[in-house]
């Protein structure tokens, strides 16, 4: 065979690839791609070699956007309030987004699904992985998970997704998955998070509420009142829960996973309530808060001065450390906060004259000395004048049929349970039955609102035991309260935890609750009562003034009694931990026949004023001891000092943007300066937390201060003022405002 000639061989050869990946000439030289791989073949280009390769044929179907339509969604979920960047949805309703593809759609070929996954190990059993498929009707009474394909628009395909109600809440990263009939399949990771919470709109969920009215104040309403004080003057102030504001679901999701909680129970309310009862006080793991009952709160901030949640919350994010310092209420109105956005109806409860039954026998045992004194060093149970703590609404599927509903939870670091602080939920039904052996602590929460206080007489003659002077079944669990439903109005559930005090019902369930309980008394004192005793505590006392408790004694019998009365009062803290006794009064009366007579003990201001706690209380021990019959009257009565309100006003018009002044004002009641002097604010839509230094605050003198706010959202506002200075705390006020949109 001829050899080609020199000009031949030095063209220029052009080739490219066809569909199958061979090469093939494009050039006027046509050279086989055998050729080109045959060893010893030269092809000396006087040019570069032009290579072009087609494009590969396309194989997968690709997802370019999705837009999970996040306010339409929220808007339909009743998420819309929640100020975040993630979309909220509540589990057990469909939702809707729309997928755009690269090309269009073939309905009867492409395939696509959807990935859920939460944690960084998902797996299906576990409800951390989620795959959604395809269904051809809804899923039967929101129990599984699916997803229809509403619409077909050339690339833009609508979807309808159905969530169980039974799904775990916490944040869920979202993946859509595509197939093509070859089997190839294309996958996008949304760029954000979807947060699940609870669903009280929804009938399988464990939380749902049907009364329109009460889920809108215990799920959706960010304002609330707390009640305090004693059982003969109740008070109150409002609190800002706040819960639709970013950092509380960032804070509720940061604090189940610090707690270890296992994933398969988040889908649990029972569960997440009890794991948010220990993660809000510091005793164990360092959760939220540091409670401290000491008055001495100089390196934090004095528990009286918190007027909302979220001045907390942001603390605790950003620093990461428990936030100092807190008690009941406080305590009770962050887990309100907390619950209400998980989706969890909750209530903040305020129980008076609360029991703290520290050795679980359902009586309160009170010990003193023949003259009235207390014996301190045998006293270790304890009456709270009051006590903050919450209900959650949830179903008991772990309780027999009847004892779900409302469910008593406490953040306060009271007594352990399972080895950690913590406390419920308990059934109220269980409670109010009795049947103290349901979980979780219903008999610690029994003895909270029904046990029974003793008083013993301890001789002298230390041969001689102790004796029964008085049993009272009626002292504990007075005037349940909670914000009313829908207004500004105490609401009493008194009702919800007992029966009628002194009912053969109420007997009933205390007899119920003693026969589970190892070491519980049934102390009964039978002595002939002819001698009436009432005692009278002020009805108003301004702080830094004179006072009279007065005690009138009525002799029902047909002859003369000789009546030994002893009076002492101390300051407390509202714990009911007596502090210093400021006040000892004790004498001998006689009354003939039908006779009554009233002995008035007056309470100096220069006295208990240097012993004053900032709760501002008082506890009297009455002790009457009737000679002629061995009547014996001992009752403990406690009362709380009234302080000054704050007033707030605001002049003109307020627009949302704009800044504005609000005038705050009060008068100083004391016989002292008011040194270390601050203002707190707090208002949802008008401020989120601001602290303001003010100086010093003279002897009577009306206080006068301006504060210059700018309000974020229109609507009716509540502003929320607190004032603390080295002597006087505590000081509170608020006023609804109404800011007008730009």
């Amino acid at each position: 065979m001829p050899r080609s000639s020199s000009r031949t061989r030095n063209k220029p050869v052009r080739f490219g690839y066809n569909a199958d990946g061979e090469p093939y000439p494009t050039g006027s030289q046509q050279v086989s791609a055998r050729a080109l791989r045959q060893p010893g073949r030269r092809v000396v280009p006087e040019e570069p070699v032009i290579i072009e390769k087609p494009p590969k044929k396309e194989k997968q179907l690709k997802v370019l956007q999705l837009d999970v339509l996040m306010e339409k969604n929220m808007e339909a979920h009743h998420t819309d309030e929640y100020e975040t960047e993630e979309m909220v949805l509540r589990r057990g309703r469909s939702f809707d987004m729309e997928v755009t593809l690269h090309r269009d759609f073939m309905k009867d070929s492409d395939k696509i699904s959807l990935e859920f996954r939460m944690g960084g190990r998902p797996i299906i059993s576990h409800g951390t992985r989620v795959p959604v498929y395809a269904v051809d009707a809804p899923p039967k009474d929101n129990l599984d998970w699916g997803l229809q394909i509403t619409s077909i628009e050339g690339s833009k395909v609508c979807l309808t997704v159905y969530s169980s109600a039974d799904s775990l809440i916490g944040p869920y990263k979202l993946e859509v998955n595509t197939a093509t009939e070859s089997g190839i399949e294309f996958e996008f990771e949304h760029p954000t998070e979807v947060f699940m919470i609870f669903n009280p709109w929804c009938k399988q969920d464990g939380v749902y509420m049907a009364d329109v009215a009460k889920r809108d104040e215990y799920v959706m309403n960010e304002t609330n009142l707390v009640y305090e004080g004693t059982r003969y003057k109740i008070g109150n102030f409002p609190w800002y829960q706040g819960q639709f504001e970013d950092v509380v679901l960032e804070c509720a999701f940061h604090l189940l996973k610090k707690s270890g909680l296992a994933y398969r129970h988040r889908r649990n309310p029972v569960m997440i309530a009890r794991t948010m009862s220990a993660l809000l006080n510091s005793q164990d793991e360092d959760g939220v808060l540091v409670g401290s009952w000491s008055g001495d709160y100089a390196d934090g901030v004095d528990p009286s001065l918190w007027t909302g949640s979220i001045a907390i919350l942001k603390k605790y994010m950003e620093t990461g450390k428990p936030v100092e310092y807190a008690q009941c209420w406080v305590f009770g109105s962050l887990f309100t906060t907390i619950m209400r956005a998980l989706g969890v109806p909750t209530r903040t409860v305020t129980n008076f004259e609360s029991a703290h039954d520290t050795d679980s026998n359902l009586t309160l045992d009170y010990h003193y000395d023949e003259d009235g004194n207390a014996l301190d060093n045998l006293n270790e149970d304890t009456i709270w004048n009051f006590h903050v703590w919450n209900d959650s609404w949830m179903a008991r599927p772990d309780l027999p049929e009847g004892y779900g509903g409302w469910q008593a939870v406490d953040a306060t670091p009271q007594e352990t349970s399972s080895g950690v602080f913590q406390m419920g939920p308990a059934s109220l039904t269980a409670i109010k039955k009795g049947h103290v052996y349901f979980d979780y602590d219903t008999k610690f929460a029994f003895a909270e609102v029904n046990a029974e206080t003793v008083t013993w007489i301890v001789p002298k003659d230390s041969r001689k035991p102790p004796t029964v002077s008085w049993v009272d079944p009626n002292e504990v669990g007075i005037k349940i309260s909670t914000k009313a439903v829908g207004k500004d109005e105490r609401h009493d559930i008194t009702g919800d935890y007992k029966f009628r005090e002194g009912s053969n019902l109420e007997r009933i369930a205390v007899y119920t609750a003693s026969k589970y309980v190892e070491g519980a008394k049934n102390v009964i004192k039978d002595v002939k009562q002819d001698v009436e005793f009432k005692v009278k505590l002020p009805e108003y006392a301004m702080i830094g003034t004179d006072f009279n408790v007065t005690v009138n004694m009525t002799n029902n019998a047909t002859s003369s009694r000789k009546i030994y009365l002893a009076v002492n009062g101390s300051t407390i803290y509202y714990t009911g931990i007596k502090k210093t006794r400021v006040v000892e009064r004790k004498k001998y009366v006689n009354l003939d026949a039908g006779e009554s007579k009233t002995v008035s003990i007056k309470c100096d201001a220069d006295d208990y004023l240097p012993e004053l706690t900032e709760f501002a209380g008082f506890s009297f021990f009455v002790m009457g001891k009737v000679s002629e019959t061995k009547q014996v009257i001992s009752r403990q009565f406690a009362t709380v000092l009234d302080k000054p309100d704050i007033t707030i006003t605001a002049e003109g018009d307020i627009t949302a943007g704009t800044p504005f002044y609000a005038k705050v004002s009060f008068t100083n009641p004391l016989p002292y300066t008011l040194n270390n002097c601050q203002f707190l604010v707090e208002g949802p839509g008008i401020e989120s937390y601001k602290e303001e230094k003010f100086r010093n605050v003279m002897v009577g003198e009306k206080v006068e201060h301006k504060i210059k706010l700018t309000p974020k959202k229109p609507g009716t506002r509540t502003l929320m003022v607190s004032f603390k200075s080295n002597k006087l705390a505590g000081v509170r006020g608020s006023a609804d405002l109404v800011v007008l949109a730009a």
